[in-house]
């Protein structure tokens, strides 16, 4: 983390310093040019005046700057003062453009290679009042001789700059970063110390994170001593009626009840096991629903599931109907088929004789649900938000009494949320539970 932030303030200073310096010449060497211009044309209109005042150009020599070419073209183009060239080689002038638009305008310049010098030159031209004109002109690699020892100053502060940034980056990263590294040498109390405001969310969220890591921590443990617990209960059942029963310990009128006995223990070890392994699969997101995205008719799930558990019901006494219309939803066919299974079994199961269980499946603001309500025994108040956990019971010796695992509801939980089910629980003791389970469009 700290290298990354290293890198990047350092190139962010980079950038800075290249785009200030690109700005800063380009401005720089506008304002020289145009300056270096003024003066040159400021010079030619000095060397005017006194050429009105001197009676041979050659007096000119007395105020020629040695770096500005001085140049006096007669009317007729002939070159009749130099002060830096040979004018026996200068040709006629006529055609230089600010020659001629002196003639014209009074006054004219010009940037172009000269043919006696070789060398991009600056020129600047005025009339004079007797029909001349007067020259004035500097090699442009004279003229941005300062701009470039200038220049070498930028370069040289740029230089500067970069190691003073890469100093700079260095400390901040580092006063930046201690910090955040010794709020993480704690991560238990991170929300106790948090340096910068902007790290407070991150902060709640390792310590949101740290509390669900142990909350399931704790719900692993609980759930391994509740299987350990549960299986043992009906092993030892199993074990014990097997054990009377190889001894002759048994009565022959017995041996019958034993094997109902050890039947049932069988059948309820068989039912946690294979509720154990559906909830590992959920757990570990081996759930078909990933893959299997068909469109399921709630209502024919639920008419499936009722008839399953017709004999149970009627073996009951309890009432048990389907009602209401179509309904569909993306998902698995399996999972909803066995989390309406749950629900009905649960109402049948802890009901009353000559009770009934009625399962509703419909549309609400065009989100499908289905429901299960009964008229059994309830749930009391205080035990309603723990009903979905794993192995929690209201009334113990009732579930084991009736073959309950303790994990229908953890079930029915998990494929509820695997579908975006939101689950909403209704339940007084004596009178009834509905459970309702609506699904997103």
């Amino acid at each position: 983390m700290e290298k990354k932030i290293n890198s990047r303030m350092f190139l962010m200073g980079i950038m800075a310093m290249v785009l200030t310096v690109v700005m800063t010449v380009s401005i720089y060497h506008k304002a020289f040019e145009k300056q270096q211009k003024e003066d040159i044309r400021l010079y030619g209109r000095l060397l005017q005046d006194v050429c009105e005042n001197i009676d041979d150009y050659s007096q000119l020599a007395v105020y020629a700057d040695e770096e500005m070419r001085v140049t006096v073209i007669s009317a007729e183009g002939i070159v009749v003062y130099e002060n830096n060239a040979d004018m026996g080689i200068m040709g006629n002038h006529l055609d230089r453009s600010e020659i001629a638009s002196a003639f014209e305008k009074g006054t004219g310049e010009s940037v172009r290679e000269s043919d006696t010098m070789g060398q991009q030159t600056y020129y600047y031209a005025l009339l004079l009042n007797n029909g001349d004109v007067l020259r004035v002109a500097m090699d442009l690699d004279r003229m941005f001789s300062g701009y470039n020892h200038a220049l070498m100053g930028i370069g040289v502060v740029a230089l500067a700059v970069m190691f003073i940034s890469v100093a700079f980056s260095v400390m901040l990263t580092k006063s930046l970063v201690k910090p955040i590294e010794k709020m993480a040498e704690n991560l238990d109390d991170i929300d106790k110390e948090v340096p910068y405001v902007e790290l407070k969310p991150f902060a709640a969220a390792v310590k949101n994170y740290n509390l669900q890591k142990e909350h399931h921590a704790l719900i692993r443990q609980e759930f391994t001593a509740n299987v350990s617990h549960e299986l043992k209960t009906p092993l030892t059942s199993i074990s014990g009626y097997a054990e009377m029963i190889e001894n002759g310990m048994a009565k022959e009128s017995d041996i019958k009840l034993f094997a109902g006995k050890i039947h049932f223990e069988s059948k309820r070890l068989i039912n946690l096991i294979a509720d154990i392994l559906k909830l590992s699969e959920l757990d570990e997101g081996k759930s078909d629903i990933s893959v299997i995205k068909e469109e399921i008719d709630l209502f024919e799930a639920s008419r499936n599931v009722v008839n399953r558990l017709l004999f149970k019901a009627q073996q009951s006494d309890i009432k048990l109907e389907l009602v209401g219309e179509k309904a569909a939803i993306l998902g698995s066919r399996m999972q909803i088929e066995e989390m309406i299974y749950n629900l009905c079994d649960n109402a049948i199961r802890y009901n009353k004789q000559g009770g009934f269980v009625r399962v509703k499946v419909g549309k609400t603001d065009g989100k499908a649900e289905v429901s299960v309500s009964d008229n059994g025994i309830g749930i009391p108040e205080e035990h309603q938000e723990r009903v979905f956990e794993r192995f929690y019971r209201v009334d113990k010796s009732r579930s084991k009494a009736t073959g309950g695992t303790g994990l229908g509801l953890a079930i029915v939980k998990h494929a509820a949320k695997n579908h975006k089910g939101k689950i909403n629980l209704k339940s007084k003791p004596n009178v009834g539970t509905e459970i309702k389970i609506t699904f997103e469009k």
